[in-house]
């Protein structure tokens, strides 16, 4: 980043049950001791789940904070790619936990991407019934996704086969080590995720968005550090409404994205996010539901967060099969996400003749 943030900000984020606390800035990890110790009734022991690709400064930072918080530390280190969220190296780190007698009463802490995160909660919720978990992402992906909407779980080769709610009660968002070394896959994500966020909640957060989108591909923190909370919140909030159709909104264009990745291992995640979005939107304006004006909104949102268009060669038979694949894996029902107006998305069925002509379409715009 061209410039870090002056001070550190807080967040509370509403979550299904309870609330989460962002703290996000420079310098909040090293300042951490005291939020660490009074996360726990009485420091005893803590865990400290570090990414395969942290930097050892980090995780010693982190680990000097708890044991001055009064915490007995074992550092596990996690996988820090996908093979993080399976359930060989979930049942590693319960193997682990259990060898330090860790209780409900202790602590969990985790630093690193968005998969190490989400691993985390896995084990954090499901351990002795749930015990406290801190995190300290190093991907600004590790707070839009991890922290509300964990990854879920892969199974024996099937992608995202095992949900995980959050079970996060802290976050340290420290900008001085996210914003130093952007992971630019990471940063594109997060955008498309920013853009999911508003699609989904209302026409109000689309716009704060798009009066941001300049300001974020200039790397300007402060305004990059409104939007992370933003997002984050606006992602909360959604998660935690009582309406099955809205939280059901949060996944708008998965479907298609992993069908398109699973067909070209060469399209990057968040173009394929991307993509989905910009097919998704055209089948519901083919539908009649969504105005062509709102579709021209979005692509030129997705543009402007500088979100590319895939190149590709992939047959429409092909693709659709494949998008039918991925929805059968998770539900007897085939339903996407479709927006019906800016801010409002819903399941929704599609008949085989429009979807075969907007995939048709759509594989002829993008023949690479």
């Amino acid at each position: 980043m061209s410039e870090k943030t002056a001070m550190a900000a807080r967040q509370w984020v509403s979550l299904p049950g309870g609330s989460l606390d962002v703290r996000l800035g420079t310098g909040v990890i090293d300042g951490a001791s005291a939020l660490l110790k009074g996360s726990v009734g009485r420091p005893r022991i803590a865990a400290l789940m570090s990414g395969a690709d942290v930097d050892e400064d980090l995780t010693e930072r982190l680990r000097r904070q708890l044991t001055d918080a009064g915490f007995m530390v074992t550092i596990l280190e996690v996988p820090a790619g996908p093979e993080a969220r399976t359930l060989k190296t979930s049942g590693e780190l319960f193997s682990r936990l259990a060898e330090m007698g860790l209780t409900a009463d202790d602590l969990i802490v985790a630093t690193g991407n968005a998969d190490v995160c989400s691993v985390a909660s896995y084990v954090a919720t499901q351990w002795c019934a749930g015990t406290t978990l801190v995190t300290a992402p190093t991907t600004q992906l590790g707070l839009v996704e991890a922290s509300v909407t964990p990854r879920p779980m892969d199974v024996d080769g099937s992608q995202a086969m095992l949900s995980v709610r959050t079970g996060v009660k802290h976050v340290l968002f420290d900008t001085d080590v996210v914003f130093d070394s952007p992971v630019q896959e990471d940063v594109l994500m997060s955008r498309v995720l920013m853009v999911v966020t508003a699609m989904c909640d209302s026409e109000k957060t689309f716009e704060r968005l798009w009066d941001r989108a300049e300001a974020l591909c200039a790397s300007d923190a402060e305004t990059l550090c409104e939007q992370l909370r933003d997002t984050v919140k606006t992602r909360g909030k959604i998660l935690s409404s009582t309406a099955l159709a809205l939280r059901q909104s949060l996944s708008y264009g998965e479907a298609f994205a992993r069908a398109l990745m699973g067909l070209d291992a060469t399209v990057a995640p968040s173009t394929a996010r991307a993509e989905a979005l910009r097919f998704q939107a055209r089948l519901a304006a083919g539908e009649g539901m969504f105005a062509v004006d709102d579709v021209l909104a979005q692509d030129e949102l997705l543009e402007m967060l500088e979100l590319p268009v895939a190149q590709v060669s992939i047959a429409p038979d092909a693709l659709i099969e494949a998008v039918r694949k991925e929805r059968f894996k998770r539900s007897n029902r085939f339903l996407l996400g479709l927006p019906r107006k800016l801010g409002r998305v819903r399941l929704a069925a599609v008949t085989d003749e429009l979807i075969a002509e907007h995939v048709a379409a759509w594989c002829a715009s993008r023949e690479g």
